[in-house]
């Protein structure tokens, strides 16, 4: 009689246990979503120091903008932008979740997964840096803030700013200031958050603007 009760009890609790395991709802990775994105522009000032600058806003200066939208993110039909060599610019990415929510912060607050690549500008014609800070605070090196600076002119090209999810450790291996322009960047394991693509032109100080 005690072998039956014990049996019965037991599988019961087995039946139990099954029965949670299965009507408890699976935990949903929170994995980021884009519907859309904004490149903003606007001239700052650079002030050396050492091998570095420290940027301050200009009073008055002008942001310029472009906007990537439909399935493809492509840019409106002829946006193009330019920007004038010896000066610096200060460039940030506002993205959009698929419910109008800006979601920019959460590539930041992930920045051991996520790293901008900025390609297609003539060989010495550009130097960048990434300026970028946590919900925490914490500085990072992720691409979604950062400053442009124009060391020389250039005919009008194809501008591409690939944001990467990197596979776990990768960050680790990237020279977060000398890979920026690193366009063997499909070697970092990972996939495109975003790939947005537009033409941008280096104009001459003196104001030649050719196209």
């Amino acid at each position: 009689m005690k072998s039956k009760l014990f049996i019965l009890l037991f599988s019961a609790s087995i039946f139990t246990l099954a029965s949670c395991t299965k009507d408890d709802p699976v935990p949903e990775i929170d994995q980021e979503e884009v519907s859309g994105a904004t490149l903003f522009f606007t001239e700052v000032e650079a002030e050396a120091h050492g091998d570095h600058f420290h940027y301050h806003e200009i009073e008055g200066a002008e942001t310029d903008s472009l906007v990537f939208s439909g399935t493809d993110f492509l840019p409106d039909p002829g946006a193009h932008l330019h920007l004038t060599a010896g000066k610096s610019y200060k460039f940030h990415l506002k993205i959009r979740d698929f419910s109008g929510r800006e979601s920019q912060q959460t590539f930041v607050d992930r920045a051991d997964q996520h790293f901008a690549f900025l390609l297609g500008a003539p060989e010495g014609s550009l130097d960048a840096t990434y300026a970028d800070e946590t919900s925490a605070g914490e500085k990072v090196q992720v691409g979604i803030t950062g400053y442009l600076n124009v060391l020389e002119a250039s005919d009008s090209f194809v501008f591409r700013y690939v944001m990467r999810h990197l596979n776990p450790g990768v960050k680790e291996s990237i020279d977060t200031h000398e890979d920026i322009f690193n366009a063997d960047f499909a070697n970092f394991g990972g996939a495109n958050d975003l790939d947005l693509k537009f033409e941008m032109h280096f104009v001459a100080a003196d104001g030649g603007h050719d196209h």
